[in-house]
């Protein structure tokens, strides 16, 4: 399955990256809210309006890429498998889109302990967002924390795989995250509408049927299995 994902007009983010830019050169506590609106050309009022803090206009992408995923999950009609992957690689493109920004907005991140702590809040949202609709689409019978379980999974490996763009600037990054996800949606077969056998051996299932006589002894069955079995 390949996805192609709509990035958006790019002026619409300017201020939003000017601002990040300008924190992560400037220091995150040491910049004022007014000092940034003027640094990024835009009144107080309308930075207020727009952002509303400068802690906010640090994860406006992530709030951009919440409120995408929330409408996406409500009215997708696609396998679990599918709106799943679709809604992360859309979030990823969103978080990414600006290439320079991103990398300066984890840095931010890395040294200010206050928007480490609203990352964590963002992480639990994602999560929530998954699970939520996880446990809509789950099979009868399915256990209460499969749906958290597999949500919490899905926000770690996008989690790892953009730490993975972080350090490598690599498109098939994206590409690897796919296939991950596709991996990680077979583990909770059947109970997100996968096929059971599917979470082991990529898909394949064997059976071997081995006849032997009752005269051979336990060491040599094992041999002649594992003979077969090597095949």
């Amino acid at each position: 399955m390949s996805m192609s994902t709509p990035l958006g007009d790019p002026s619409a983010s300017a201020p939003q990256a000017a601002a990040v830019r300008y924190l992560a050169e400037h220091g995150y506590e040491q910049t004022t809210a007014s000092a940034l609106a003027d640094a990024i050309g835009i009144s107080r009022s309308t930075f207020f309006r727009r952002f509303g803090s400068k802690e906010d206009v640090v994860f406006s992408d992530h709030d951009i890429a919440l409120a995408r995923l929330g409408q996406q999950l409500a009215t997708s009609e696609c396998s679990a498998h599918d709106a799943i992957a679709i809604g992360t690689l859309e979030v990823t493109h969103q978080l990414t889109r600006d290439a320079d920004a991103a990398r300066l907005r984890s840095e931010l991140l890395r040294s200010t302990p206050s928007l480490r702590e609203r990352e964590l809040v963002i992480t639990h949202r994602y999560e929530r967002l998954f699970a939520e609709y996880l446990g809509r689409v789950a099979a009868p019978g399915t256990p209460e924390w499969a749906p958290i379980a597999l949500a919490a999974a899905v926000v770690a490996v996008h989690n790892a795989a953009l730490r993975r763009w972080l350090r490598q600037s690599d498109s098939r990054v994206f590409g690897a995250l796919e296939r991950e996800l596709t991996e990680l949606m077979r583990r909770f077969a059947p109970w997100f509408g996968g096929e059971p056998g599917e979470a082991s051996n990529g898909g394949e299932t064997r059976v071997l049927v081995a006849s032997f006589d009752t005269s051979a002894s336990p060491d040599e069955v094992l041999r002649l299995v594992a003979s077969q079995l090597s095949n």
